[in-house]
């Protein structure tokens, strides 16, 4: 028979199973959160980096471009020839003149 007495134990039964449950539905929604805040915060952390990276690439081109611009300058003829005359003391007419070596000379 039901007596009054089981018939409380199966609600505190029942009411305990939805509080069990509840307990863990609220478990689940408060894991997706975290989860859902530590994935945007590394997404963000990702893109600044990305940014940072991309920022990094730039200033080196353009150190690059300034680094050829100034090879191209150094290896211009006319600064070799300025320096092969003012600190070597060379002049223009050993330029047109032809030198002979000896025969056993390499």
């Amino acid at each position: 028979m039901n007596t009054p007495q089981k018939r409380g134990q199966q609600i505190n039964s029942l009411q305990n199973r939805k509080g069990l449950l509840w307990f863990f539905l609220i478990m689940v929604l408060a894991a997706e959160l975290i989860c859902n805040a530590w994935i945007r915060s590394e997404s963000s952390q990702a893109m600044i980096m990305i940014a940072k990276t991309e920022s990094q690439i730039r200033d080196m081109a353009d150190y690059r471009q300034a680094l050829s611009v100034e090879i191209a300058r150094l290896k211009s003829d006319a600064r070799i020839s300025r320096i092969a005359r003012t600190r070597l003391g060379l002049t223009p007419d050993i330029f047109n003149q032809t030198i002979y070596l000896p025969q056993g000379t390499n």
